[in-house]
């Protein structure tokens, strides 16, 4: 418990915050996380609590809130896109769809 409270204290909170974003952004391993940035291990332990904590999901909302309105926009969204080739279906799916004008070989008479 000692070496988390030197670590956190070793560390600014907004340079960690930072590494996290990095690898958000850019999807790099958190082994490969640049020295620019505190140490991986620490920076992954920093991220993991407060996930468990639910600090990112609640600064995350805030942050979509606060671009939006200074867009000029409503906070909260009024609609959302999902892209269907994503999207699970039932499993009437896997038999039934479009063949994307395909044709089988048993229509085309030949086998």
């Amino acid at each position: 418990m000692s070496s988390f409270i030197i670590l956190h204290h070793k560390y600014h909170k907004r340079s960690l915050v930072e590494a996290v974003l990095y690898i958000v952004k850019t999807g790099c391993q958190w082994r490969m996380l640049p020295h620019d940035y505190p140490p991986h291990d620490t920076v992954w332990s920093f991220y993991r609590r407060a996930r468990n904590n639910g600090v990112w999901d609640k600064m995350m909302k805030h942050l979509v809130k606060v671009t939006r309105k200074q867009a000029g926009r409503n906070e909260e969204p009024s609609y959302a896109l999902i892209d269907s080739q994503s999207v699970k279906t039932t499993c009437y799916g896997e038999n039934h769809g479009y063949d994307g004008g395909k044709k089988r070989k048993e229509e085309n008479g030949t086998s």
